[in-house]
């Protein structure tokens, strides 16, 4: 990842902004060396964050904006009461003029998606745009998509975010030779709604032997299929159940040890270890999905998230912005749909 790239940031995003953001900004710009920033939002508290985090400023541009989206605004006014002057606007925008390779928000997700369908448009042959990200599995990972864009979806939706998901894991994840799984409630033919059983011949016929068939919400982390093709509330409910869990697990490991002497011993002895596991099961290490199906990259990372956690989604980003997956994704959707 030798050439710079320019990472298009909605400073206003989030539930603390614009201090996480700087902050995270300033982790980023220390660890890699090879992109530049343009940040969007209120250029006075934009300035004092860059003073107190001691950023070099030769790799930060800032766009003023006099609008925020509201992390409860319905997408709606988004569009049409908040509109052009918003700094989540200017941020997909710059992205849209090439101005910026990837745009990305820790702000309202469906306000999110919403303009940046409007301002990038769909690709042709996309119905909808759908949010992926990275899950951890036994194996690695693999990449789970849709995660909240789309509550409801028609069979051809789901196949094409298969499509989708086929590209991001011969891109970004890098499989050569990706296994593809629909999720369902059994791996009997006749479990599920008609909905995916319709999906499931389509991609039976589409992805040939890649394609796995069913896959249970257990076999999501144990890494049956490369990709994991559900609708939206499907995919938003078991993201936030396993971030539950990981919390639950670190809160019942962090307290056992604490406990006892002999717990705080065991800790010592295998602090090395502990550490490893606790980075592995830590939800900011893979905090950001992008939006797959428009014509340009947006990545939308967690609205709570803190420092550490916003900059794992400018290397996301970055990392995505030097993958060859926009490419990819517009050559299967061409010969598929």
């Amino acid at each position: 990842m030798s050439t710079n790239k320019v990472i298009s940031i909605d400073a206003m995003g989030g539930d603390n902004s614009p201090g996480i953001i700087l902050e995270g900004l300033s982790i980023a710009l220390n660890n890699f060396d090879n992109f530049s920033v343009i940040l969007y939002g209120d250029k006075d508290k934009i300035n004092n964050e860059i003073k107190k985090n001691s950023i070099n400023t030769n790799k930060v541009e800032i766009i003023h904006c006099d609008k925020v989206v509201p992390m409860d605004a319905k997408p709606i006014d988004a569009i049409r009461k908040i509109g052009k002057e918003s700094s989540m606007w200017g941020c997909i925008k710059s992205v849209s003029d090439s101005n910026a390779d990837v745009a990305l928000s820790a702000g309202n997700t469906g306000a999110l998606m919403g303009l940046s369908a409007i301002i990038l448009k769909k690709l042709e042959g996309i119905e909808r745009p759908a949010i992926a990200s990275y899950w951890p599995n036994i194996n690695g990972r693999s990449v789970v998509l849709d995660l909240g864009a789309n509550v409801e979806v028609s069979s051809d939706q789901l196949v094409q975010f298969g499509i989708l998901g086929y590209a991001y894991a011969l891109t970004v994840l890098e499989k050569e030779n990706p296994s593809i799984g629909l999720l369902n409630i059994g791996h009997e033919e006749m479990k599920g709604t008609e909905n995916i059983q319709d999906a499931s011949k389509k991609m039976m016929n589409l992805f040939n032997e890649n394609y796995v068939g069913y896959v249970e919400g257990d076999d999501i982390s144990l890494g049956k299929s490369d990709i994991v093709v559900t609708d939206g509330f499907t995919g938003n409910i078991a993201l936030k159940t396993a971030e539950g869990t990981a919390k639950l697990i670190a809160h019942f490991m962090s307290d056992a040890f604490k406990k006892s002497f002999l717990g705080k011993l065991s800790y010592l002895v295998g602090i090395k270890s502990f550490q490893a596991l606790k980075d592995k099961m830590d939800p900011r290490e893979l905090n950001g999905g992008v939006f797959l199906g428009l014509n340009g990259l947006v990545v939308k990372s967690h609205g709570g998230t803190d420092a550490i956690g916003f900059s794992k989604a400018i290397e996301f980003s970055l990392k995505l912005s030097h993958s060859k997956m926009s490419k990819t994704i517009k050559g299967l959707v061409n010969k598929n749909i």
